[in-house]
């Protein structure tokens, strides 16, 4: 009997190597596998290969050339006494900031919120230009004093002292919004069975609130430790002119003889500090369970009624505000309108010419341009290709996409002078690909690196929060992989993309650490050229192009708060109509 033949409809399987590659999961995973390694691993690798290198060979001299010098043991001293102090001021702001938001009756809490966390939205740089117009030689409180005093002020904002206020008033945010969260979630039994003992509410705050709330502060206070040891436009502004220097502004002038190596070794020590300081805060946090009061379960905060101190306690609350939040804008905004810094307020010394002069100047122009051209790009890569390696991660579940998102976030935790540096490194003399030291793209690779994490914190969170039953669902309706991504998936995602878009648009925007590091003529951003301008004595441009990009961060920022509020009303839309 005759074999019967295969009918021709019927196709053999393609080979196993054939159908690996059809997989779209571990192309995805290839190709950005490939990106993050180009982009994060490689120029990591060159900072920590070239501090050991020496002519070719292994050797510790470029260390040995840092710990010789005594004014680099100075350096990292400042850097940690005043970065210590700084935080501690932070943390006393945000906390009581946060105590008087979530537990008192004071009113207005909206908007003393926004205003709050507003130093969120004025760049460092900004910040120290601001206060140097407000309690500078000639700077209005410094004016004020004088008149009223007849004397010479008793502080001096180009100091130590100047810098740690300054990093205090524009870190404390770090603090007060992880503090208010988690003051939001507790559950106050403890507080209210303290309360009917007849213990009063300041020991209350003392032995019980500020006790459980202790991981939140920590972790804010560990935000504000990393964001001040990394800041360089605060201690540039008000320290190099006083001759003190911190580690950030060494590897500036390390850059700027140049002295690479330097700049190396002392980038790899600014790398160690952070991590003994995120080893130490992690142990200081404790066990997760010795805090466990604060539950998933919806709680009722309980409010602390202020009686007749409620008016004083809200004075206070703005006069601080207006204070460290309002009046360096405020300064900032006078500045750039007066003929001269530290003209008297009449009306003849009133002028726009430093608009004028910001904008017919070719570089500053340029530089408006490229930050126009930078802050998008950047933020449109990242949260492309964040939401790309999210998805693989907490949805796809793909081999090898968590240690990628891993890697990924590492540069949150380095200082932005290590990534100028490895930036240098990287693509001065690249082993392989165009070199793109000189040109306006290794700005752009600077904050792809440096803000890698932004988007991947933002996408990862939303993807979270989508149930795998939507996408279950759709499967089982016969729809692709693919179809289910692009009709279900990316909706849902498309809010958190578009908050970390902003976010990430508005830190790029005015971004000085690495910029000032890489920039050539030619590449210049609006951060480096206000920098330029405050250092080379124009004042009144400085405080003119910072006061023209302001109204962008601020509307941007207000639409973040805006998102935030809009799916935080979603959701409670959808847990209403899901409860039975």
């Amino acid at each position: 009997m005759s074999q019967r033949p295969e009918p021709l409809h019927e196709v053999s399987e393609p080979p196993a190597l054939l159908r690996w590659w059809l997989d779209y999961r571990r192309v995805m995973m290839l190709l950005l596998a490939l990106f993050v390694g180009i982009t994060i691993v490689y120029p990591l690798y060159q900072v920590f290969w070239r501090s050991l290198m020496v002519d070719g060979e292994w050797s510790l001299a470029n260390y040995s050339a840092v710990f010789l010098r005594p004014s680099n043991y100075m350096a990292l001293w400042n850097t940690l006494w005043v970065s210590v102090l700084a935080t501690g001021l932070a943390v006393v702001i945000g906390t009581l900031a946060a105590f008087v938001i979530q537990r008192t009756d004071v009113p207005h809490k909206a908007l003393l919120s926004v205003l709050l966390v507003l130093p969120f939205a004025i760049p460092p740089l900004f910040s120290a230009i601001g206060w140097v117009q407000l309690a500078g030689p000639v700077g209005l409180f410094t004016q004020w004093w004088r008149e009223l005093f007849g004397a010479p002020p008793p502080w001096n904002i180009y100091s130590p002292g100047g810098i740690i206020f300054v990093l205090a008033v524009t870190n404390y945010p770090f603090v007060f919004i992880t503090v208010a969260g988690a003051l939001m979630r507790m559950d106050s039994s403890l507080e209210e069975a303290a309360r009917t003992s007849g213990v009063g509410p300041l020991r209350i705050m003392k032995d019980i609130t500020l006790p459980l709330v202790r991981p939140a502060i920590l972790g804010g206070a560990l935000l504000a430790f990393v964001s001040s040891i990394d800041n360089f436009g605060i201690p540039a502004v008000l320290g190099m002119r006083a001759q003190f220097y911190v580690l950030t502004t060494r590897i500036y002038e390390a850059l700027t003889i140049p002295n690479m190596p330097l700049a190396t070794a002392m980038s790899v020590l600014l790398v160690l500090v952070a991590i003994v300081c995120l080893v130490a805060f992690r142990r200081l946090e404790g066990t997760r369970g010795q805090y466990a009061v604060i539950s998933g379960k919806s709680v009722t905060p309980n409010v602390l009624r202020l009686g007749k101190a409620r008016p004083w306690v809200l004075a206070v609350l703005y006069l601080t505000l207006v204070v460290i939040v309002l009046m360096p804008v405020f300064a900032l905004v006078l500045t750039s309108l007066l003929r001269f810094w530290g003209a008297d307020l009449s009306a003849e010394n009133f002028t726009l010419r430093h608009y004028i002069a910001v904008l017919n100047q070719s570089g500053a122009r340029r530089g408006i341009i490229n930050s126009l051209i930078l802050a998008p790009a950047a933020a449109t890569i990242i949260v492309i290709v964040s939401a790309m390696i999210a998805y693989l991660n907490v949805k796809a579940r793909q081999r090898g996409a968590g240690l990628l998102d891993g890697i990924a976030t590492v540069p949150f935790a380095l200082p932005g002078s290590v990534i100028g540096v490895s930036m240098i490194l990287a693509w001065s003399n690249p082993a392989f690909g165009p070199t793109l030291y000189g040109t306006l793209w290794i700005l752009l690779a600077g904050y792809i690196m440096r803000y890698m994490a932004f988007g991947l914190q933002s996408t990862r969170s939303t993807l979270q929060q989508i149930h795998d039953s939507l996408e279950e669902a759709a499967w089982t309706s016969g729809a692709s992989r693919l179809r289910t991504i692009r009709d279900i998936t990316l909706p849902l995602l498309r809010p958190g993309m578009l908050a970390g878009w902003v976010l990430i648009f508005i830190s790029a925007f005015n971004e000085l650490t690495v910029s000032v590091l890489i920039w050539t003529t030619g590449a210049e951003t609006i951060g480096v050229w206000i920098f330029l301008m405050q250092d080379s004595g124009f004042t009144g441009r400085a405080a003119a192009l910072a006061v023209l990009t302001l109204p962008v961060i601020l509307l941007l920022y207000l639409f973040t708060q805006w998102l935030t509020k809009l799916e935080a009303r979603r959701r409670e839309r959808v847990a209403g109509k899901s409860d039975p």
